[in-house]
């Protein structure tokens, strides 16, 4: 999204639009929308971009077929998008939003210029965080549930 001159105006199924979904995260999403065994997870973004009306559009566009969901956003419940550290500044706001403990939460990071999952893990003492630089894949989310499951929190 970091390359866009101006938000996306619409989607084009055809094109699957301007900005797309890494292949994996798309069937994590549809799978959080859809297994009955994720029915109580609470789904947050957290985002520092410059451009939080871009990131909006995005989410208000991106479909989710296959779910009682239309668009990615109306998936997500808590959303903190705007400049700032996710360490010191997203992830307290979405603990005191939806009042869920750090040591409930799981973060997945695709940052490669700095190291937030490190960041998240030192001051959020609880989470457990995966570092994704190619992206969230089905394996990713796989091995942050276990790790999760097993107690493991901080970066696995």
């Amino acid at each position: 999204m970091y390359e866009l001159s101006s938000p996306p105006s619409s989607y084009c199924s055809k094109r699957r639009g301007v900005v797309r979904l890494f292949p994996g995260a798309e069937a994590v999403l549809r799978r959080l929308a859809t297994d009955t065994a994720f029915e109580k997870v609470q789904i947050a973004v957290a985002s520092s971009t410059t451009e939080p009306a871009f990131a909006k559009k995005c989410l208000e566009s991106f479909p989710l077929s296959g779910s009682k969901f239309v668009t990615i956003d109306e998936l997500v419940r808590f959303k903190q998008i705007y400049p700032g550290s996710k360490a010191a500044h997203h992830f307290p706001k979405l603990k005191e939003e939806s009042g869920i403990p750090y040591d409930e939460m799981i973060f997945f990071d695709d940052c490669t210029y700095s190291d937030n999952c490190a960041d998240v893990a030192s001051r959020c003492h609880g989470t457990t965080c995966m570092r994704t630089p190619s992206g969230l894949t089905e394996d990713d989310f796989e091995l942050a549930l276990s790790a999760f499951a097993a107690g493991k929190r901080g970066v696995i």
